[in-house]
């Protein structure tokens, strides 16, 4: 059995949210992306595969369809197939960490228009 803390997985950089993998099977994708504040991952949609959101770090808002809503540590979210979604963390000072697991695959990325997630959510 191999086991992996999320300490040692996070990494962030200053131009663009990072996405590590964590786990991958032959069924499914599991993946940790690491937000410095302000960083956002744009909408896209995945055609045949459904999406578990697991906020572990900070906090954001998440974007799923035409909805949106805070998101923070302790708190999952359901993103069914082919919906489109991202994630931008609005703190100021704090990361924000999330994990998903994708499936089935192949989780195809298909990006959506407008891609931009702070757009979505101004009024």
């Amino acid at each position: 059995m191999e086991k992996k803390t999320f300490e040692n997985l996070k990494t962030f950089s200053e131009t663009s949210f990072v996405r590590k993998r964590i786990w991958q099977t032959d069924k499914l994708h599991c993946n940790m992306y690491c937000f410095e504040p302000g960083q956002q991952n744009n909408l896209h949609r995945h055609p045949v595969s459904d999406e578990v959101v697991f906020c572990l770090e900070g906090e954001g808002i998440v974007v799923v369809g035409a909805e949106h809503q805070s998101i923070k540590a302790g708190e999952t979210v359901l993103v069914p197939m082919n919906t489109p979604h991202g994630y931008i963390n609005t703190s100021l000072d704090c990361p924000m960490i999330i994990s998903v697991v994708q499936c089935p695959l192949p989780v195809e990325h298909v990006p959506v228009e407008p891609n931009n997630v702070s757009k979505v959510i101004s009024p």
